[in-house]
């Protein structure tokens, strides 16, 4: 009886080892270098306007390489929240890349990180910017607000310093009316967030518009920036470092891992026939 008994209890343990590593190994599994998860996307006013759809949000998810699209972000403030599955460890050096649109030029966004302290899963906490090389020439806590047009006149705007435009079309359209995003049926939205200086510069060539990013501009720190010394060509992306958090302030602050992404269009700016600087992006990736 008595060995009938042992012979039981080790069975028992047997079993339940093996499910602890069996649930250890799944729950391996599930982690992914890749967003997961899309938690908000809003298409600032911009030329794309048509072009972004809000199931467009599939292609921040997954490994880049496997989608067909990209993500467009529009204008000033346009934004796209999401996360991975698992708390990202800030370690020595780079930690996570954005992927941005192949073969474009610089339209530099602000990447902003978040950590799930609360542990419920949810990008609800606090938002810190990962600054870039033009963190003192920027302007944090800035906010614009755009207007709904009607019927076929521009999109008027009005910001933080109190100045007031419109955007105007430079190439393709005779008015912007058409830049307002279908997904957004108030009559004014808001966005927030730190403006980066304007990136690109007009230097005529026989009297034409040639508009340029200079090379030595936004050099690291920013998502969509393919004159990045953080730009991988070979995977398309620029990699950032956890390190450089700064709070609103624009203090530092330490932060040990992340669970969630902001990247926000950050340059407002019209250059001329290019129209408005409008980053475009196409998912994440931990460093691990």
């Amino acid at each position: 009886m008595f060995l009938l008994q042992k012979k039981t209890v080790s069975i028992l343990l047997i079993g339940l080892l093996f499910l602890a590593c069996k649930n250890e190994t799944e729950e391996i599994k599930t982690n992914s270098v890749y967003i997961t998860d899309v938690f908000e996307y809003v298409y600032a006013p911009g030329q794309h306007a048509s072009l972004a759809k809000a199931t467009d949000v599939a292609y921040f998810k997954g490994d880049p390489a496997q989608q067909s699209k990209w993500l467009y972000l529009g204008g000033f403030g346009g934004y796209i929240t999401a996360g991975f599955d698992h708390n990202i460890v800030n370690r020595e050096g780079f930690d996570f890349e954005v992927y941005a649109l192949s073969g474009s030029a610089p339209e530099p966004a602000v990447v902003y990180v978040m950590p799930d302290e609360n542990g419920d899963g949810k990008p609800n906490e606090t938002w810190y910017e990962l600054k870039g090389n033009q963190f003192e020439n920027s302007k944090r806590n800035y906010w614009l607000r755009y207007y709904k047009p009607s019927g076929n006149a521009n999109v008027k705007w009005l910001d933080s310093e109190g100045l007031t435009g419109e955007l105007v079309s430079g190439f393709g359209g005779t008015t912007s009316a058409a830049w307002w995003w279908s997904e957004t049926k108030t009559d004014s939205i808001t966005f927030a967030g730190t403006r980066l200086p304007d990136s690109y510069e007009n230097n005529p060539v026989n009297g034409a518009e040639y508009w340029t990013v200079p090379v030595d501009k936004f050099t690291w720190g920013y998502a969509e920036n393919i004159n990045g010394t953080d730009f991988e060509k070979s995977s398309g992306a620029n990699k950032l470092d956890i390190s450089n958090a700064v709070d609103a302030n624009g203090n530092p602050v330490h932060l040990q891992n992340i669970r969630f992404i902001k990247i926000q269009t950050g340059v407002f700016q019209q250059a001329g026939w290019t129209n408005e600087v409008s980053a475009e992006v196409r998912g994440a990736k931990a460093l691990e």
